[in-house]
């Protein structure tokens, strides 16, 4: 089964789209990601960002979004979110993200803006705590620590019944 292919626009809207709605914290923004990639491959039969996961201590976590988030706040490496920096502004002390502006939101569908509004409802609702617990899934319990996370497991964590995992093993 290939992988997904990383949408670096896609995920830049939906990062600065989830930022600017929720307001919260990089590390909660990051995990709901994985809650709108997983909500969407549920759905719809592929994430929203094409992002690979890995299994951290604080849950699933976008590589590359990550990585992009954390040289935006200045700790170097590389940024897969071209213009990014001009948009967005990650505090080094609080990981507070400022918006200060939003990139072409064009790039997502409107099923995925359906599945990011799910998950800022989620958040709103049940609060960050809820959000971190669905970020260890059994995706993220059945992986190592720091490994990545397969598409696969990703797919068995919302659908028990293996149809979503064939759908993606034969796609």
């Amino acid at each position: 089964m290939a992988d997904f292919e990383f949408e670096p626009d896609r995920a830049l809207a939906a990062t600065a789209y989830l930022a600017q709605q929720s307001g919260e914290t990089m590390y909660t923004i990051l995990k709901m990601v994985y809650v709108a990639d997983r909500m969407h491959l549920e759905k719809y039969g592929r994430p929203i960002t094409g992002d690979t996961f890995f299994a951290l201590k604080e849950g699933a976590c976008p590589s590359k979004i990550y990585d992009s988030m954390k040289a935006i706040r200045g700790d170097g490496g590389t940024n897969y979110l071209p213009g990014s920096e001009k948009l967005l502004r990650v505090d080094a002390q609080t990981f507070d993200v400022e918006i200060r502006g939003m990139p072409d939101m064009d790039a997502l569908s409107e099923s995925d803006v359906e599945c990011l509004n799910e998950t800022i409802d989620i958040l709103k609702n049940r609060g960050r705590w809820h959000m971190r617990d669905l970020a260890h899934d059994s995706a993220w319990k059945g992986t190592t620590l720091n490994a990545r996370m397969l598409l696969t497991d990703i797919a068995d964590s919302v659908d028990s019944t293996g149809t979503l995992s064939n759908y993606l093993a034969t796609r």
